[in-house]
Order: C-alpha cells, then structure tokens, then sequence
C-alpha cells in the first residue's frame, strides 16, 4: 500500500471518538500498573518484613533474613523464561488468552507470598517471585503485539504514552500505600493480598472485554477498523507470518534497539528495587517518607511523559526531526541524564537530604523520556513483529536486572555506608551511557522491510527498495 493511500486513509472517518481501540488502551494501561503494583510492592515490604518496629500491630510477623537483594533479584530468574515465547504466541494465536492467564496466575501468587513466608521463610518467597516473573514476563511483549494491532501509525506515541504510563501509575498507587499498610495494624501482609486482588480482578474485567485485533472484535465499527488497518498496511491476515529471526538478527538497526533495552534493565530495576532502602538506610526516611517519596518521582514521571508524547508525535508530524532523530533525542535526553543524576546523587551526604530528593526525582524525569527512545522504536521498525522483538531483548535485559540487587547484595556489606554504595551507582551509570552512545550511532526509526516476513505483499518495488537498503 503506497504512501498516498495512507494519507487518504489518514483523512477519512476514524469511527467514534472514543472507540474500542480506545477501550483496549485502557486494559493495557491498567494491567501494566496492576503488575508494577505487584512486582514494586515486595521493595518497600521487604524492609517492613524484616524489621520489627515497622508495624504498630505486634503480632505482625518479622523475620531475620541476610538474603534480601537475591529475593528481589529472583522475580527477574522467573521473568526472562517466557518473553519471547509469549510474543511468538501473541503473534500467532493473539494476546487475549496469555494476557489473561498471566495476570491471574499473577495475581493469585501474589496473595500467596505472606503464607510461603510464614511456612518456608526467603525460600518460600523466593519461589513466589520467581512464579510472579514467569507469569509478568509475557505482559510487555502481549501488550507490545496488541499496540501493533489496535495503534494508528499517527497515533502510536500517544497511545503508546498512556499504555505504559501505567508502570508509574503502578508505582505512584503502590509505594505510598505500602507504606502505609506496612506501618498499621493490618503489617506488610496485607499489600501482597490487596495488590495481589488487583491482578485476579483485572483479568476477570480482561476476560469480558479485551480484543485481540480490530479483525476480531465483534462490536468495533466498519470506519474504525479500516482506518487502524489501512493505516498500519496490514489489512490483511497476517497471523501465520513466519518471524525473520535471520534478517532481525543481520540488522544493525535491531540491536541498536535490543542492546539498550537489554543493558538499561540494569539501572531501572537498581532504581525501582534498592532506592526504597537507600532512602531508610542512608538518608534516614520512614517507610512511609520513603514510599510517598518514591510515589512522587514517578508521579513527575507521569507528568513529563504526557509532555514527552505528545512533543515526540509534534516534532514527527511537522517534519521537525525525523522519526529517527527524534528517538535519537530522546534517547541521549534520558540515558545520558539519568546518569548524571546518578552520579551527583552518590556525591551527597545525609545533610542534604533536600537536593538529594531533588535528583531522585531528575532521575525520573529523564527516565520518562527512554519509552521514546529505544522503547518504542520496536514498533516503529516493525509493528507486526514488536511484540516478539520486546520479548527477545527483555529476555536477555533480565539478566543485566537480576545484577542489579545482586550487586548492592555483593558490594554493599553495611546498608547504612554511604560510600559503598556508590560503585553499584557508577555501574548502573554505565549502563545507561553505553549502550545509549551506540543507540545514537546506529538506529532507526523507520519500519523495516524484514517486517513482511517471507510473505509477498503489494509493496511497490522502490518501497520494497527503500526498506532493503535500511538494511545495510
């Protein structure tokens, strides 16, 4: 389908104004917050399980436990064994089933951690984490594969933008309420059984209302249906689309995306598990300081996000920047600024608790702008296969965040000791900086010719041309 029959498309009726593609952003958008909600809860619980002046109520169980940062590290052991095989399975069969029997199982373990806990201690909740990571590890790529179906090329920032402002949505809800619960009466089990209703509830509203595509909802309109389909050129069935995991692989344009999303695991799952214990341990906030403080990073997150968006889709439309140097953009912005946050964050003593926040909360800000970068550049270079590249380069981003705690847990002996842990800040540092600097060098923000698979397809010969040289 040419270039011209696109922006004819692009001008024709879209259907209602809130449509199910609309409906269908609002599922994805609150699954990711249901099961940030129960992966961020366990790092703010954590510190309330093993001490026992957390909880006003003293029956509240507490434990002694020297093996907290591998209980955090072990969700990630269970998180990478399905990603790619979810996104194959929500490419062919579609998401819908997945989806739901992710964040059930999900859910359900959730609420299962406090007993495993009680019977068979750090080992007990480890094994919980590790089911929660198995079950959480199709979630991105199913939610990856449903944005390549339901989000019209000139409105993927914007639904994409709200879809995963859901994992700061997630954290905003949670923190502040962990800490909460964690220092009442109810004590730190009561977070696991009420996040962990969130996810057997969702799937359950998931179960009567989630689509797989617009070719198969039963109630979406003629106009609407087109326009998401003619706009995405694939309005035909392209289920059984064998995936070019040869040309993905011969790509440089692939791995400029894959190699950050792989190597910046590291410094998001650093921040999202250990800062909750670095504000405790060496700035000397309460859990429940520490969880509303926590609570707002992410809220400015959320905040600069809908700027980011929106300013993203502008500078494409308008011709501004390319679609490949406003990722490029975005992705120095946030990688090379989150560094820096970093770096200054770890120079600060406890007497300046005040700007310590402050750059917490800079971390967020350039954080939010990494969706736009590498993180959405899946879609951009192919829409039919997103879902299964997200699944890939997450798989193998589990274990840079599995180093994570593990590094905080082999470096840092004496949690209070501001010193050491300013090397695992440094690490985590690098792993922004890198990868970002061959991000820059090397991607592209341009649909790929691979993304037909071995199908024939109505492409004229000069796109099939343009895609084959995006190649080299």
């Amino acid at each position: 389908m040419g270039q011209e029959q696109k922006m004819e498309c692009s001008k024709e009726n879209t259907g209602p104004r809130f449509g199910k593609r609309h409906i269908q952003a609002i599922l994805l958008f609150t699954a990711i917050a249901a099961e940030i909600m129960t992966r961020t809860s366990l790092s703010l619980s954590i510190v309330a399980m093993t001490d026992n002046s957390t909880s006003s109520n003293p029956n509240i169980p507490t434990y002694h436990w020297s093996d907290t940062n591998i209980i955090l590290s072990s969700f990630f052991w269970g998180y990478f064994v399905l990603q790619v095989l979810a996104g194959e399975i929500a490419k062919n069969y579609g998401a819908k089933w997945f989806l739901f029997g992710a964040m059930f199982c999900n859910g359900f373990t959730t609420m299962l951690i406090p007993l495993a806990a009680e019977l068979f201690g750090s080992k007990g909740v480890m094994a919980c984490r590790i089911l929660q990571g198995l079950c959480q590890g199709g979630v991105y790529p199913c939610c990856h594969t449903m944005l390549g179906r339901w989000a019209a090329t000139n409105e993927r920032g914007k639904m994409s933008t709200f879809v995963y402002s859901g994992i700061s949505a997630g954290s905003i809800i949670c923190l502040p309420i962990t800490g909460l619960i964690s220092e009442s009466d109810w004590g730190w089990p009561a977070t696991f059984y009420v996040f962990g209703s969130c996810g057997v509830i969702w799937s359950i509203v998931w179960f009567f209302f989630g689509q797989n595509s617009p070719a198969t909802h039963p109630a979406i309109t003629p106009e609407e249906r087109r326009y998401i389909e003619v706009s995405l050129n694939q309005d035909k069935d392209t289920k059984n689309v064998p995936t070019p995991w040869k040309e993905m692989f011969s790509s440089i344009h692939f791995w400029a995306m894959a190699i950050p999303t792989i190597c910046t695991g590291y410094g998001i799952i650093f921040l999202q598990t250990e800062i909750p214990t670095y504000l405790k341990q060496v700035l000397n906030q309460s859990n429940t300081s520490s969880g509303f403080l926590t609570a707002m990073t992410y809220a400015v997150g959320v905040l600069v996000t809908w700027i980011y968006g929106p300013l993203s889709d502008f500078l494409i439309e308008r011709q501004i920047l390319s679609r490949t140097n406003t990722r490029k953009c975005f992705e120095a912005f946030s990688c090379y600024g989150s560094a820096a946050s970093m770096l200054i964050l770890i120079s600060l003593g406890q007497e300046q608790t005040g700007l310590a926040t402050f750059m917490i909360t800079m971390s967020a800000v350039f954080g939010a702008a990494i969706f736009f970068g590498h993180g959405v550049n899946a879609i951009d270079m192919s829409p039919r296969f997103s879902g299964i590249i997200l699944g890939f380069a997450n798989s193998v981003s589990c274990l840079a965040a599995m180093a994570g705690p593990l590094s905080v847990q082999f470096f840092v002996k004496d949690e209070t000791n501001a010193k050491q842990w300013r090397l695992v800040f440094i690490i985590a540092s690098f792993f922004y900086v890198i990868p970002a600097t061959f991000f820059l060098i090397f991607a592209s923000g341009e649909r790929q010719w691979w993304d037909d698979g071995a199908e024939k397809t109505d492409l004229s010969e000069k796109e099939m041309e343009d895609r084959k040289l995006a190649k080299v």
